[in-house]
């Protein structure tokens, strides 16, 4: 298989895990070396006292051809569901432990392998437990388990989808090579090499994530865990770190995961060695089991006292943030306080101004009217000089007695102080 088959797909998968399979697709080309022949690989299903143990280990992959599952240590898909079914429908398996290891894998595949835990936990108790990796595609399908455990150093999580498209345009380029696509479909051509994606092909290829993640989200909340929304948004927790943002609970070792299925689902055990076992041997399984209870008991009381405190945490900051909103808000009233006192002086001003220019209006005309003339009179509490000149000649034309006091009578009292002053 050429290694651009690790393109142009969508990945449920730690990006980190498909670098690596990246370089260790161009390590192998360029060495040139011939594909090995595979081992001979152990089944993935084997019973331990009436559970059923089923592996998962490397990348999960539909159907990898020989360079995947020599190269990557790839796991076929729908070899692992066939192992699941096969344990749920063996009457001498009572319960399953999927045993994972595993970075993720493709899109393709994951939903109906989970389909298919969830379908075998309804008959028989399934457990997923990891040592290693449980990330993205393979959490995915841990999700749809009756529980979920993880080693304090395993890593949990990894909820995303990841799609790696190359755009070798410039290498191509600067090697004088020229890559010409003829298809018809503005989609039909997408990723192809060579080529650069456009806009469109982008938008698709987001679309087609973004639908991926929605169901990526609703599987691992289906059965009622309450994951806060940040813990699904890519990123890897240790088993600590699971078990606080629910991902998965925490156990010392894979040994204690057997155990619990053991005890809490009693039908594991075969009927035939509790027939065989003496009182003494019951009566000390039975304390065994009670202490078990007693330490899971401490643990969650432990964990719900986290809880509180941070729960205590949480309502503190809730009293902060609701005294910063109600200064807020008091700042708005404050602010709306001003806007209308501001609106109230803007309203005083436009009505004082509308009267200033009804007086200018009515002392335009009064001056008009005593004038004689439509042009506005030119007058200033101390006169004019070029109006007093103009007027005092218009005055001295007139030389009969009679026509001065017509005239004079028609000024204003301004009119008549400026001739005066001017006489004087």
């Amino acid at each position: 298989m050429n290694p651009v088959f690790l393109q142009n797909l969508d990945w449920l998968i730690q990006p980190e895990a498909l670098r690596s399979m990246a370089a260790a697709s161009r390590s192998f080309l360029d060495r040139g070396a011939a594909l090995p022949q595979p081992g001979q690989s152990n089944p993935l299903l084997s019973v331990e006292d009436g559970i059923g143990v089923i592996a998962i280990d490397g990348p999960m992959m539909r159907k990898p051809d020989i360079f995947a599952r020599v190269l990557f240590r790839a796991a076929d898909s729908n070899m692992i569901g066939d192992a699941i079914r096969e344990a749920g429908a063996r009457d001498d398996i009572k319960a399953v432990l999927l045993e994972i290891d595993s970075p993720g894998g493709t899109v393709a595949g994951t939903p109906e392998l989970a389909a298919t835990v969830k379908s075998v936990n309804e008959r028989k108790p399934v457990y997923a437990f990891s040592s290693g990796l449980m990330a993205s595609a393979a959490y995915w399908v841990a999700s749809q388990a009756r529980a979920v455990y993880a080693t304090p150093s395993a890593q949990v999580g990894s909820i995303g989808v990841v799609q790696a498209v190359i755009d070798d345009t410039a290498a191509l380029d600067a090697e004088g090579i020229k890559v010409e696509v003829f298809s018809v479909g503005k989609y039909k051509a997408m990723g192809a090499p060579g080529t650069p994606l456009t806009d469109d092909q982008r938008n698709l290829i987001r679309s087609n994530l973004a639908e991926i993640a929605q169901e990526f989200h609703a599987a691992v909340l289906a059965r009622g865990r309450a994951i806060p929304a940040d813990a699904m948004e890519g990123q890897t927790f240790s088993g600590r770190q699971a078990q606080r943002v629910n991902l998965a609970g925490m156990v010392p070792d894979r040994a204690e995961a057997m155990r619990r299925l053991r005890v809490y689902h009693a039908a594991v055990d075969t009927q035939s060695s509790a027939m065989n076992a003496s009182p003494e041997d019951l009566l000390a399984e039975a304390r065994t089991q009670v202490d078990t209870l007693q330490r899971d008991f401490k643990a969650q009381a432990d964990l719900l006292a986290e809880a509180s405190t941070n729960l205590d945490s949480l309502r503190g900051e809730v009293g902060l943030l609701t005294a910063d909103l109600e200064t807020l808000r008091a700042e708005r009233d404050g602010a709306k306080t001003e806007t209308t006192t501001l609106q109230t002086r803007i309203s005083g001003l436009q009505a004082s101004q509308a009267d200033f220019d009804t007086r200018v209006q009515t002392e335009v005309a009064r001056v008009v009217a005593s004038t004689g003339t439509t042009l506005p009179a030119r007058v200033t509490p101390l006169g004019d000089a070029t109006q007093a000149a103009e007027l005092h000649a218009q005055f001295a034309t007139i030389t009969d007695p009679s026509a001065q006091t017509v005239f004079w009578r028609k000024l204003t009292p301004e009119q008549q102080a400026i001739i005066l002053k001017h006489q004087a």
